[in-house]
């Protein structure tokens, strides 16, 4: 689990901004390498004699701009991971080549900035990479595929006309799905003073992407609930996702979070657990892992046992699946977030929290924070003189919705 260094090329026309980024670049030598090329041709060049992590250019250039040159980059070294760098986020020819850009970072930036959103991306792509991984994952006989009806919600959600009521409608097809979505939102987890009766109507408080994510967890989870040999309740486990979600969704709003960020947690919360469902299928999995009354999987096992984690291989899944980079962060990384290039909280740090904190809660009976919460990271983030009260807040939660 040692985070290995970087090797990051930069490429901009003008020689200024080389320079400015090369003497900035002291603070954060020991985990990059920096290259620096000043035009796309001499990219290509460099590119075909060292292998870099990542490649940051600037979209403007005279002769091969940015998206020629990630063109040329994607089909000569596709593992490059691809970044723009932009002041005019409308641009029609950004707008038009979302498919050779893995992320765009709008001008000016900081090297601070551009540090936080490069590394974390190198390191989701080493954690999903690493062989104990792929080799755990590649002797899975099945792989669970995406639920069929979350694939006609994204279907609709493509339409340029695509509304609450219409995935509403699509919803209410499947009736088991649609009573165990109501539910849901009106149980106490969702904390809606007004009775939900349709579909349609808790798309319309809750958002898509969170019924994006209850539909996935539902189907997904629903799987595996009539194998009643196993050593823990997947019912339980649902629950606790469900737990989790709520509290995450709290947490965000307490460290004044985005409301896109609020959302992300949310559905990171629903799904931080998925990857558990993949250890049904490996054998000794159950015997191996020890596991707390509340089914949680205690982390120092899984890695003694298969070298890898529940939440990398639940990564793993939804990054295949397609779900947004920031939800397969989230899931990735939230048992051990001190891995995580964080300079300020984020929905990694909320997941963390409110998964450390439900399982603490359940499980103690007094506070035992070093046992379930990275606290240098927390420390780090400044968010220590938080945790007394976010504890009170999730004795409130599970208290309410039991």
């Amino acid at each position: 689990m040692n985070q290995r260094k970087h090797s990051i090329l930069f490429v901009d026309d003008d020689p200024l901004i080389l320079r400015g980024f090369q003497r900035s670049m002291d603070e954060y030598c020991d985990n990059w390498d920096a290259d620096f090329a000043i035009s796309g041709k001499e990219a290509i060049l460099k590119l075909s004699e060292h292998a870099y992590d990542a490649i940051v250019t600037d979209m403007h250039m005279p002769a091969m701009d940015g998206i020629q040159l990630l063109d040329a980059v994607s089909r000569r070294a596709p593992d490059v991971i691809r970044f723009v760098l932009s002041g005019n986020t409308s641009d029609a020819q950004i707008l038009k080549s979302t498919h050779l850009i893995h992320q765009m970072i709008p001008k000016p930036c900081e090297l601070e900035k551009i540090y936080d959103i490069v590394e974390r991306a190198c390191c989701l792509r080493d954690r999903l990479s690493a062989p104990e991984l792929l080799r755990v994952i590649t002797n899975i006989k099945r792989l669970p595929s995406v639920p069929r009806l979350y694939n006609q919600l994204l279907e609709q959600l493509q339409s340029e006309t695509a509304s609450s009521q219409d995935v509403g409608k699509i919803i209410a097809q499947d009736a088991a799905m649609t009573a165990k979505i109501l539910q849901l939102v009106n149980s106490a987890f969702f904390t809606i003073s007004e009775n939900v009766s349709s579909p349609q109507k808790a798309v319309t408080i809750l958002g898509l992407n969170t019924i994006k994510s209850l539909v996935m967890g539902i189907q997904v989870f629903s799987e595996y609930e009539s194998q009643s040999k196993l050593p823990v309740s997947v019912d339980l486990i649902w629950k606790h996702s469900l737990y989790v979600s709520n509290l995450a969704s709290s947490l965000a709003r307490s460290l004044n979070l985005s409301s896109r960020e609020q959302e992300d947690c949310r559905v990171s919360g629903v799904l931080h657990d998925i990857g558990i469902l993949l250890g049904i299928q490996i054998p000794g999995f159950f015997q191996s892992i020890r596991f707390h009354k509340n089914g949680h999987a205690l982390i120092e096992s899984q890695y003694q046992f298969m070298g890898t984690s529940q939440a990398e291989m639940g990564g793993y899944l939804l990054g295949i699946w397609g779900l947004p980079s920031s939800i397969v962060e989230a899931v990735t990384f939230h048992p051990m977030a001190g891995i995580e290039v964080a300079t300020k909280p984020g929905v990694v740090t909320a997941l963390h929290v409110a998964n450390g904190l439900v399982n603490m809660c359940q499980i103690e009976d007094s506070t035992k924070y070093a046992s379930y919460l990275n606290m240098s990271y927390i420390q780090k983030l400044g968010l220590v003189d938080h945790l007394d009260e976010w504890t009170t807040l999730t004795h409130e939660l599970l208290r309410t919705t039991n």
